[in-house]
């Protein structure tokens, strides 16, 4: 006798469980980030993240097929008013969701193009309870969605905007509510705003917002102590931080030091990480602490006569030496293995191209300069054009463009930094121009001192 039929209709299955419980059709707590019967296992323990709907994901092309503006907005408006799966009551609109899917799916794995799949579910996950997260990243994803598309129009800036404002206001009354207490996603809205600054050009907010960071950083520490310090969340948050803040230092004339480390505020976080190659900023984190050194050397440079001192001398040799030493960092295991070996090359001998040029004031023929731009490019080559490990690799190819007369090297640079700019981050785009009006000019001023006495500053992150 078949069963009867529920009133309210067939049972429907539930979508919203871990991918191992799925797989064994069985009832999943949804505990995050490791549900109760995964908790053994807890690789195994995956959630896909779909809030948005079936018709959206089958209308939105990938980028190397992207459908015209005016094609995107009319499946926009063609969407449901209801989403199958709103995780979040802020995710009401059809707008919101449309940019969501866009990070998910877009913008995410081109900010952290080797990154675990782990941060970047905890960072949307933490969205959805995060307001002022939510409308950072939905920001980030409409002006990274409007490059990819090439859409300069009104409606996309005062969307952009509008997150942005949002995001803000609503990270302003967080801070000043009393009672609240700091958590790891407060920080990720500040380093959002702060990244999404630096992609859109905006140069002099930038390093406000980035003090800003600092400090939200150095309370969520002292508040959560060392459970805060072994959450491998946060110290991906610390790498993504300190990646900005040490290539800052090095991308032109820089007067500050690297807040990371002259507050010691992740020392306690970096003595948790080890030498591997990262795949957060794709260079050993062994590195971060000697291009500091590297920055503050160039520093002295600048103030001081065009003779170097001897206690300038010995300190630059001693720090080649080391640098020289993270040449064979080990990599880990996984599908981007041979692209970080590549990208933690690029960085080293950059590291090296720079400590000559702008230390040891080698001259741009010297072979030792040579060397280093021929060991920048091997590792670049060593790259697919198009992968996006190449976002990693900014400050590496701009700078051996900046240093290289070599008309077949620039040639080469100026190709993969298009391919580069054709992931729509704005920051490479700013980079090539001004590298491309480095070279037009002809000039015989080194590439900081030239961009300095014209008034413009570039961030290769």
């Amino acid at each position: 006798m078949p069963s009867p039929r529920r009133k309210d209709g067939p049972a429907q299955r539930r979508r919203d469980g871990c991918s191992e419980c799925r797989r064994k059709k069985v009832k999943c707590d949804l505990q995050k980030p490791v549900c109760t019967r995964c908790i053994r296992f807890p690789r195994l323990c995956k959630y896909d993240i779909n809030m948005v709907s079936q018709n959206l994901a089958t209308q939105v092309q990938p980028a190397t097929e992207r459908l015209p503006v005016l094609q995107l907005h009319q499946a926009l408006n063609t969407l449901p008013t209801q989403p199958v799966l709103c995780l979040s009551p802020l995710l009401s609109s059809k707008e919101s969701r449309f940019f969501m899917h866009i990070f998910s799916i877009e913008t995410a794995p081109r900010l952290f193009p080797a990154a675990s799949p782990l941060f970047l579910q905890r960072l949307i996950a933490g969205s959805l309870e995060t307001p002022h997260l939510l409308y950072a990243i939905l920001a980030s994803a409409c002006s990274h969605h409007s490059r990819l598309i090439k859409d300069t129009g009104a409606n996309s800036k005062l969307a952009c905007l509008k997150f942005t404002n949002l995001s803000i206001s609503s990270l302003r009354s967080a801070l000043s509510d009393r009672d609240a207490t700091l958590t790891a996603e407060t920080v990720t809205t500040a380093m959002a705003l702060c990244t999404n600054d630096v992609c859109n050009g905006n140069m002099q907010s930038w390093r406000t917002h980035l003090g800003g960071v600092m400090r939200l950083f150095a309370a969520l520490l002292d508040s959560q102590g060392q459970i805060c310090v072994d959450d491998p969340y946060v110290q991906c948050l610390a790498k993504w931080f300190t990646t900005m803040d040490v290539i800052a230092g090095l991308s032109g004339h820089s007067d500050s030091e690297a807040l990371s480390f002259e507050n010691g505020v992740f020392e306690k976080v970096f003595t948790r990480l080890d030498a591997q190659v990262d795949d957060i900023c794709g260079y050993s984190f062994k590195l971060a602490p000697l291009l500091v050194r590297l920055s503050q050397l160039i520093q002295r440079q600048h103030q001081n006569s065009p003779e170097m001192s001897d206690e300038v001398i010995f300190e630059s040799q001693v720090l080649e030496l080391e640098i020289l030493a993270l040449v064979d960092c080990s990599v880990p295991e996984n599908q981007h293995h041979d692209e970080l070996q590549n990208t933690h090359l690029a960085f080293v001998h950059s590291a090296l191209l720079h400590l000559h040029r702008r230390v040891q004031l080698v001259p741009k023929d010297h072979e030792i300069v040579k060397t280093d731009l021929s060991n920048i490019i091997k590792a670049v080559k060593n790259i697919s054009p198009f992968s996006f490990a190449n976002i990693l690799i900014l400050w590496p190819v701009f700078s051996a463009g900046s240093e290289t007369d070599d008309i077949e090297e620039r040639n080469f640079i100026h190709t993969r930094m298009g391919d580069m700019q054709s992931h729509g981050l704005g920051n490479f785009t700013r980079a090539r121009e001004l590298l491309s009006k480095f070279w037009a000019a002809n000039t015989p001023m080194p590439w900081d001192n030239y961009f300095a006495n014209l008034g413009l500053e570039l961030v290769l992150f």
